[in-house]
């Protein structure tokens, strides 16, 4: 193993361009400084705002305060204002030009704030100790029309993108809408670093930076161990109705939750109720019969604002490009703040999601030698009677307490949990050349899923001041608790399908068959406990210089039984693992280079319990634990309207399960006895763009190289070659969206790119997917202030292409072929 890389490899010069990217956001700093938007000074600043209507100065004076400043139209109406000169702090300023109208500002956010009627007895102004902040974006994406975000809340408390000295994306409402996301599978599909891998049982598997992410999920910064060992991989069900924005870490998550890989961790941070009445309405239809209605409401309910509310309902009814495949989606969501005090906030909601399809699982086979025996896209080797039925409840409360500007702390719960219960047939056999009836070994499935998550976090955040600098403590303590009761069983079908003529009617096999019949099937009962204290210091060393170290001390317990049959073996496996006090350790350094460019060098451990597989002995695999480092350059511009971003990675991770296929453990999860021998690196580098690029111009993209490597395996043939196959070197996501100016104002045009390099699947022989690109675009006119609709097409060009490569008997999917929807919403 090299130490270094070699100076003509793919890190080398990655570190090159890394450097060079660095000089070059250096040097147009001051260049973009002049195009940038002034930012407001929170100090005393000189103010010349003309006598006129208060709507007007007060309009006037959010613009040049850099503020989000809400108001019901009527409070305002017929009235005047002298305006407002001299100089004078912002609140001071927002004060006088208050004075006598019978408004007060009460804060809503960073830079929110509503103005509401004064109450009996109230002369001051309502703005407390918090200073007016510059024209910046919030962490809330609603409503905001960007691509990027102001602050993420993934590692506690708010930061800044560039405060954060880790590769995250932020999926914002506004890309949401504009993209028509509605899934998690959406979501990560268009997430820069993110590999998506189809499973032959329903959903896909999420990779990122060469790792697979196993239950690295939060709502609300809250951590779950949902999509562990999951039946449909990793994409559980999640409408994104639900959601104001998905932030995506990417590298060692350890400090977030404890167990976790070198991947990341995925972030839904729902929709809150809203200070100021909205209600949207959105209908849409495509092809393949694709309807979705999305409604959406929120506001006061109450006079004084303190107590408000939202609600949300999502209907979507669509077919497919294969054939028989069909589904329905239902979500309901509700949410309430309420103010108990003008320091004291109690949020509570609750969300049911619902999905009642006929899926097509199973993917397609290919010739014998896995040469692409180029079926229709079409094709589905499933049946007419596929059925899968998928309810989810979740229940969310929180509640956040300022002591005073500078601390906080916040309490949040989430409970879901997630009832499926799946009937399917699929088929695989490989196709012979010359056969020109082709058939395939057809089987059916029947799973019934009870899967129950709930997990709790509390944090206390505070700034202080020390050597006249100031600097940032988070304490905090969390804990998850997830358990599965699982049932399944699958049967061979005494008929073999045709593959070029499948029938989608075979008889459908009574449930009380499957027991007695099946060849693989089983119960599994599992639950997982997970709890952790962290603490997170941020020095400011020098003005320019940060220092951030934390640590998370994580206790784990698991106890997993199952009674598997697995192709004539029965397995049975009561197995208890039990990690106790686990350090995962997180340190940093960011540099402020000028006002908009910063460096950072971040290094993280992971650790990651593999107590469902055995040894030969019949031991319990030790955690696997390994090693990220991260060395980035991030740029923020025009007031936090565009974020850039350049980082180098290596994770390394050691002791990894390894599959012994020749070996028999009846108290491994599958069978088979295992090892934990295998070592694997991963490194490349990932660029990243999102916000405002130009005026009326939105962009979010990245482009990532990645390079994995075993570096010690069970099977020692494979050692220097690749560790994750499906995971292409480089990965290009791009999307923009443009609003027309002057008489074409009305309009606005997007378009977009996905585009990979080659991957592939070893089983015996080589499956391999050329790189390929799909082009997506969007038009859209504004009918009026209420009215927009909006044409969006995707894969423009028809690309022919497998999104996940399987083996040359099952598993290959296509991508979905050129299709379009249309689109109209009216926000109120």
């Amino acid at each position: 193993m090299q130490a270094f890389p070699s100076p003509s490899s793919p890190l080398k010069r990655a570190v090159q361009a890394t450097l060079l990217g660095a000089c070059l956001s250096y040097a147009i700093a001051p260049v973009a400084a002049l195009a940038e938007t002034p930012s407001s000074d929170v100090q005393a600043r000189d103010w010349n705002i003309a006598a006129g209507a208060l709507a007007d100065t007060l309009d006037q004076f959010a613009r040049q305060a850099g503020i989000s400043l809400s108001y019901d139209a009527t409070s305002v109406a017929g009235k005047t204002s002298p305006g407002l000169k001299g100089r004078l702090a912002p609140e001071q300023a927002l004060e006088q030009l208050l004075r006598g109208q019978s408004l007060q500002a009460q804060r809503q956010g960073n830079s929110t704030w509503l103005l509401l009627p004064q109450v009996a007895d109230t002369s001051a102004l309502n703005l407390g100790a918090t200073l007016i902040s510059g024209e910046r974006l919030g962490a809330t994406t609603d409503g905001t029309g960007s691509y990027t975000t102001g602050a993420v809340t993934i590692g506690k408390g708010e930061h800044s993108l560039r405060e954060t000295p880790q590769s995250v994306s932020v999926m914002t409402r506004q890309f949401m809408d504009d993209q028509n996301v509605t899934t998690i599978d959406d979501v990560m599909e268009r997430t820069p670093g993110i590999t998506t891998y189809e499973s032959p049982m329903g959903g896909k598997y999420f990779y990122s930076r060469g790792f697979k992410m196993l239950g690295q999920y939060q709502y609300d910064g809250v951590p779950l161990d949902m999509g562990k060992d999951y039946v449909q991989a990793d994409s559980f069900t999640a409408n994104m109705a639900i959601y104001d924005r998905v932030e995506v870490l990417k590298g060692a998550a350890g400090m977030l939750k404890g167990a976790g890989t070198a991947s990341g961790a995925v972030n839904f941070v729902r929709k809150r109720p809203q200070a100021k009445p909205t209600t949207s309405l959105s209908l849409s239809a495509g092809t393949w019969d694709n309807y979705r209605t999305d409604f959406d409401t929120g506001g006061p309910l109450n006079d004084s604002g303190t107590l408000r509310g939202r609600a949300a309902v999502s209907q979507q009814n669509r077919g497919s490009y294969m054939d028989i495949a069909k589904r329905q989606d239902q979500a309901f969501y509700g949410a309430l703040d309420f103010d108990l005090s003008p320091d004291t906030t109690l949020g509570v909601g609750a969300s049911y999601e619902d999905v009642d399809a006929t899926p097509c699982w199973g993917g397609l086979p290919r010739y014998a030698d896995g040469k692409n025996a180029n079926l229709s896209r079409s094709t589905c080797l499933g049946q007419s009677w596929n059925d899968w039925q998928s309810r989810r409840t979740t229940f969310f409360a929180d509640v956040t307490h300022h002591f005073n500007d500078d601390w906080k702390i916040k309490v949040a719960a989430v409970h879901s949990r997630n009832l499926q219960d799946t009937k399917y047939a699929a088929s695989e056999g490989t196709i012979a050349y010359g056969n020109p009836a082709p058939t395939a070994n057809s089987y059916a499935a029947l799973m019934d899923y009870n899967h129950k998550d709930f997990g709790l976090d509390a944090y206390v955040d505070g700034k202080f001041e020390a050597f006249g600098l100031e600097h940032e403590l988070i304490l905090g303590a969390n804990g998850s608790r997830g358990t599965q009761d699982d049932v399944y069983a699958i049967q061979n079908l005494p008929k073999r399908q045709s593959i070029y003529q499948p029938d989608h009617h075979f008889p459908e096999p009574a449930n009380n068959t499957f027991w007695p019949n099946m060849y693989r099937g089983g119960t599994v009962k599992e639950t997982a406990t997970q709890y952790g204290t962290y603490a997170t210091l941020r020095l400011r060393l020098a003005e320019p210089l940060m220092f951030i170290v934390g640590s998370r001390v994580s206790w784990y317990e698991n106890r997993r039984q199952s009674n598997n049959l697995a192709w004539g073996e029965w397995a049975v496996q009561d197995a208890r693992t039990k990690e106790t006090g686990e350090v995962t350790p997180f340190a940093a350094l960011i540099y402020d280079l000028n006002e908009h460019v910063s460096v950072y060098a971040s290094y993280a451990d992971i650790f990651q319990p593999q107590s469902s597989y055995a040894t030969a002995d019949g031991a319990a695999l030790k955690p696997k634990i390994g090693d990220n480092y991260e060395l980035g350059i991030k740029g923020e511009w025009f007031d936090g309207r565009l974020n850039s971003s350049l980082a180098l990675f290596r994770a390394i991770e050691k002791n990894g399960a390894e599959t012994d296929f020749l070996s028999f453990c009846p108290t491994s999860a599958d069978g088979y006895c295992y090892t934990d021998k295998g070592k694997v690196r991963a490194q490349g580098v990932e660029a990243e763009i999102s916000g405002e690029l130009l005026e009326r111009l939105q962009l979010f993209g990245g482009y990532t190289y990645t390079q994995t490597k075993s570096l010690k395996n069970i099977d020692s043939t494979i050692e220097g070659g690749s560790s994750n196959t499906y995971v292409p070197r480089h990965m290009l996501r791009l999307w923009g969206d443009y609003q027309l100016d002057g008489a074409l104002s009305k309009w606005s045009v997007g378009t977009g790119v996905n585009a990979q390099s080659s991957n592939y699947r070893v089983q015996t022989i080589k499956l391999e997917q050329a790189g390929y690109a799909t082009w997506n675009a969007r038009v859209a006119y504004r009918i009026d202030d209420t009215w927009t609709v909006a044409l969006n097409g995707n894969n423009l060009f028809d690309k022919n292409y497998y999104n996940t490569v399987g083996t040359a008997s099952w598993g290959n999917f296509y991508g979905e072929p050129r299709n379009f929807t249309v689109s109209l919403k009216g926000n109120f």
